[in-house]
């Protein structure tokens, strides 16, 4: 089963049983497009069933701060389950196809569906797991230190062998970084034999 599909088969059930209003609807959006921007009236709560979508905050100065990334199988603006405006906004970086649900939609599916429940609460430890290590990350000021670091949380095989899953431009907006720096760096970790690297493929030599 998709990492959505259970959660699409419950609030099927519920319409059915006539304790929501309407079966979720899908939202289908081009690179770019802007979902919903930081304080603005928080009504739902979105799944992405296919795409990548970015979670960013605007700076006073104009600029935008990443935050992180969410991918298929992930829901965000969970902050409007509680919340009367979004806490960030949110932009498809890639064409994606999002289930919306209205937020009082989506707290009785949590509130009659002990399983589904867990599911959701397993998912915002792990993002908030996330957010905590990218924070950790920008912290280390060295970029040679806080590349590696950031290899180092990636899902590594017991042949000391991990595969980039997004491009440099994208590892360096998480880490706070210029993509030219992420660069740099790689190669120097290269050159003094900590990894070997070929295109995403990294392997640990130490």
């Amino acid at each position: 089963m998709e990492p959505l599909d259970s959660y699409l088969q419950a609030l099927n059930q519920l319409f059915e049983r006539g304790l929501i209003d309407a079966k979720p609807s899908l939202l289908s959006l081009k690179s770019g497009e802007i979902i919903f921007h930081a304080d603005e009236p928080a009504q739902r709560i979105f799944g992405v069933h296919t795409g990548k979508v970015q979670l960013a905050r605007y700076l006073e100065s104009g600029q935008m701060s990443n935050q992180y990334a969410v991918e298929t199988g992930t829901w965000f603006g969970e902050d409007a389950l509680f919340n009367a405006t979004y806490q960030n906004s949110a932009i498809a970086t890639q064409p994606s196809l999002l289930i919306a649900l209205p937020k009082q939609t989506f707290l009785t599916l949590l509130q009659t569906d002990p399983e589904i429940s867990l599911t959701f609460v397993v998912h915002l430890a792990e993002q908030l797991c996330r957010a905590k290590t990218i924070m950790t990350l920008r912290c280390i000021r060295s970029a040679y230190d806080r590349v590696l670091a950031y290899l180092n949380t990636l899902d590594i095989s017991d042949k000391r062998t991990c595969v980039l899953d997004c491009s440099i431009k994208e590892i360096a907006e998480q880490i706070c970084l210029a993509p030219e720096v992420v660069s740099r760096s790689l190669r120097k970790l290269q050159d003094d034999g900590i990894i070997q690297r070929n295109h995403r493929k990294i392997v640990f030599l130490k």
